[in-house]
């Protein structure tokens, strides 16, 4: 997300700083009288300047309708329509200013507003602390600097450190974004705003959700903690920590971190996301898991990375998970070096070794292809060298091999397989009682294989097969074995937990 952290809060620095008066100051100056309609003293030890009233010290002019001084206490009071002015750059108007000496605190009251080039500030009541060097306001301002507008109920800003700090329903808005938060702390010298609360950071890409972090201007890099989330168009990020740098336009993010597509419904999950915004391109490490609803299960990937590319020209998401890849649902199951899934296509591919295991059966090829349409798991393509075996009891397998395989899957399970060029077969048959007849071998270049609670029960065979049945009694069954049988029963991930290890 493109969020930048502006100069406004520093514009607003500058003001408070440049527009104290130096009256109300340690430094001794006299305060010139530039007129008054009349000048009376009403009690012993209090001056009054009436009508049309207009001071000045040093560089500050300060007018009024009307002006007290109290000689006991260094107190000063101005009424009516004050107007303070400062080397013509910094304007203040408020209907009643009161400086009270003893306590070297200065308050603005009713209708303030304070003026610096393009910077305005409007409240109620402004104090300063001269001594504490603290400004603040307790009940509400609104501040406009350049096309950015602040408003906050509570703000302090203490001279001495250059630190700013706004409280309670803070909401910054500006022409890109806006910063809705319950406390925000600038740094001057640092330029560094801080959240110390729950924020929403929004702009025309998306939305920004903290509750700790900062903006550094000056390296331009920004980090969200607490709860942190980027929500942008299809796509949301949560982690623990989020750390984006604007000069590179990259962001990572630490622990627990999940990327939802709500589109596809497929959530990436892992301790490390490095995310490139100007390439679309996101990878997902340490931990990295995919997770997708498919017929109403869930699926789950893991490999020792996740890389999501955005392909913007065609409009498509292509995911990609290299090495050490195993996936696990209740009746589908997986292993393979390498793995493309492009959502748009509704294909998942497994290449080098792959292993899929459906029920009982166990499936391996060269490469393999899934077909996934409206959340459901349509097709399956093994291709060259396609395999297939099914565990009938102790060292007893039903084999089937063919160069080509094409399997249909209804309601999440496979209950056909076509097999296509240089078939072969090993099928054990049954009596009723489940006690073993024999074995019936086959060569037959196509035939067709029906799957019934995972296991295969029938075998259609295209042209005439060239067979031959082995009588239980006849044969070894732990010898009676394709080439290149490799039963992988072991490197089945049986759990969500056991694709970690």
């Amino acid at each position: 997300m493109k969020t930048t952290a502006s100069f406004w809060i520093l514009s607003f620095l500058l003001l408070l700083a440049s527009a104290l008066p130096a009256q109300f100051s340690e430094k001794k100056e006299y305060v010139e009288i530039l007129q008054a309609d009349y000048l009376e003293s009403t009690k012993p030890g209090e001056q009054k300047l009436v009508g049309h009233v207009r001071l000045k010290q040093g560089a500050v002019i300060l007018a009024c309708d009307s002006a007290f001084i109290y000689e006991k206490n260094n107190d000063f009071y101005a009424y009516g329509r004050v107007f303070m002015n400062k080397k013509d750059s910094v304007k203040t108007y408020c209907d009643e200013m009161k400086y009270f000496g003893e306590k070297k605190l200065t308050i603005f009251s009713r209708n303030v507003r304070m003026i610096s080039d393009k910077t305005i500030i409007e409240t109620d009541q402004l104090f300063y602390e001269n001594e504490k060097n603290n400004a603040y306001y307790l009940d509400g301002a609104n501040i406009k600097a350049d096309k950015t507008k602040i408003y906050s109920k509570k703000g302090y800003y203490n001279t001495s450190t250059k630190q700013i700090n706004f409280k309670k329903n803070v909401v910054v808005k500006t022409a890109d974004f806006s910063i809705i938060s319950d406390t925000l702390t600038y740094h001057t010298p640092t330029q560094k705003t801080t959240f110390n609360g729950p924020t929403n950071i929004l702009s025309k890409s998306g939305k920004i959700y903290c509750e700790e972090g900062y903006f550094d201007e000056l390296k331009q890099e920004s980090v969200f903690k607490k709860n942190a989330r980027i929500t942008e168009k299809s796509q949301i990020i949560y982690a623990d920590s989020i750390h984006r740098s604007s000069k590179s336009a990259i962001t990572d993010a630490y622990r627990n971190v999940r990327a939802i597509d709500t589109v596809e419904h497929i959530t990436i999950s892992g301790d490390h996301g490095i995310f490139y915004e100007k390439s679309g391109k996101s990878i997902m490490t340490e931990r990295a898991l995919l997770e997708q609803l498919i017929d109403n299960d869930t699926l789950f990937l893991h490999a020792d990375s996740l890389k999501v590319i955005n392909d913007t020209l065609k409009k498509e998401r292509k995911i990609y998970a290299y090495h050490g890849v195993r996936f696990f649902r209740k009746d589908l199951q997986g292993t393979c070096d390498s793995m493309t899934f492009f959502p748009s296509d509704s294909l998942i591919r497994l290449y080098h070794k792959p292993v899929i295991w459906s029920g009982e059966s166990q499936i391996t090829g060269d490469y393999i292809e899934l077909f996934i349409y409206e959340s459901k798991i349509r097709e399956l393509r093994i291709h060259k060298n396609g395999f297939i075996i099914s565990n009938n009891g102790p060292n007893t397998y039903d084999q089937i091999k063919g160069r080509d395989m094409v399997g249909y899957f209804d309601k999440g399970k496979m209950k056909k397989m076509k097999v296509t060029g240089n078939g072969q077969t090993i099928y054990y048959v049954k009596e009723s009682d489940g006690s073993y007849v024999g074995a019936n071998q086959a060569d037959c270049s196509n035939l067709m294989i029906t799957f019934k609670e995972g296991k295969i029960s029938k075998i259609k065979f295209f042209v005439k097969p060239s067979s031959v049945f082995h009588p239980i009694e006849k044969i070894d069954v732990a010898k009676l074995k394709l080439e290149n049988f490799n039963w992988r029963e072991n490197e089945k991930p049986k759990t969500k937990e056991a694709l970690f290890k």
